[in-house]
């Protein structure tokens, strides 16, 4: 019986196959060491040696450019980062400020208590707006060129020598007022007040005008006065000092009507009511709402109305915020 004949591999193409597959484990391996290498690259990994969690890194990514994510690394890791950025109107340039209205465990350890009972939304709005500083310090000109959309707060001022050039007297039957007690208001917003207040008589609403325009020199005398008789705290509250009054951009109206002349009941009237449901249809902002009195400097005031245009008023009114943040989140570019 014959033997089966065995096939032996030649030397050479033994030698050819222990190559073959020792390349192909270090390619395997190098695959492998090149995306372990590429992963600690990553924000993903780089964040995670800083100790945030997997959720807190989406967030960052989700939220931030590859500028300030960058930026952030190069910072410690700090508890407080991810609650701000998770608020809807965080803005990264404002970061450091947000921090320093909180405390850290490095900052204080004695005083240090967590993450918990913090207003994060709040904090970040009154830094987006200017108020974690004292009103009139770090002033600035407002910017011109926005017109109607201008901002004038108590950060935000106007030349002494602003007048508006299209003001235009507000007509007697629109106005708190004899028939020579004129006010005086820029062209569109009469316009614009003329048709809001067509549509509310036919509701049996009567809408009267009893501040409009005020000139800077007419401003001084009556913030003077409020100071004389009360002192500039009281003052502050309830009157804005020359060159920072939203009167005398001519686009701001306090509003009563013929049931209400009264500041101190307005606010109780079906008057009222209308304006808050329908002034933004016509351009106009409720300007100093209720409860928004560290945002905005002013005491709650139902009476003052701001336009703006159907336009920008209808995008304020929707986000429900006030002017002061809208213009800090979308404006202020």
């Amino acid at each position: 019986m014959k033997k089966k004949k065995v096939y032996r591999l030649k030397k050479s193409v033994k030698i050819f196959i222990l190559i073959f597959i020792l390349a192909i484990c270090l390619l395997i391996f190098g695959i492998k060491k090149l995306n372990d290498y590429m992963y600690t690259q990553t924000y993903e990994y780089k964040f995670a040696q800083l100790g945030y969690s997997s959720e807190n890194i989406k967030l960052f990514i989700s939220k931030l450019n590859d500028s300030e994510l960058n930026e952030l690394l190069a910072m410690e890791f700090n508890e407080f980062i991810p609650e701000f950025v998770n608020c809807k109107y965080f803005m990264y340039k404002n970061l450091n400020g947000y921090l320093s209205q909180v405390i850290t465990q490095e900052d204080d350890f004695f005083k240090y208590h967590g993450t918990e009972g913090y207003d994060y939304d709040n904090i970040v709005a009154l830094t987006n707006v200017g108020s974690i500083f004292k009103y009139y310090e770090n002033t600035k000109p407002t910017d011109m060129n926005k017109d109607y959309a201008i901002l004038v707060n108590k950060f935000y001022y106007l030349s002494s020598t602003y007048v508006p050039e299209d003001l235009v007297s507000i007509g007697w039957d629109y106005r708190l007022g004899g028939p020579k007690d004129y006010k005086y208001a820029r062209k569109e917003v009469v316009e614009a007040f003329i048709n809001m207040w067509n549509d509310a008589k036919m509701e049996g609403i009567y809408l009267l005008v009893d501040s409009a325009y005020r000139e800077y020199e007419k401003q001084d005398s009556v913030y003077r006065e409020y100071e004389n008789k009360h002192g500039t705290k009281y003052a502050d509250s309830i009157a804005a000092r020359p060159g920072f009054s939203e009167h005398q951009t001519g686009l701001s109206l306090d509003i009563y009507s013929k049931e209400c002349v009264s500041a101190s009941t307005f606010k109780d009237t079906k008057t009222y009511a209308w304006l808050i449901a329908n002034a933004h249809k016509y351009g106009f902002i409720l300007r100093y709402p209720k409860g928004k009195e560290k945002i905005t400097g002013y005491n709650y005031e139902s009476w003052h109305y701001r336009y703006l245009g159907v336009d920008l008023a209808t995008k304020v009114y929707e986000e429900g915020i006030t002017y002061d943040e809208y213009y800090a989140f979308y404006l202020d570019k």
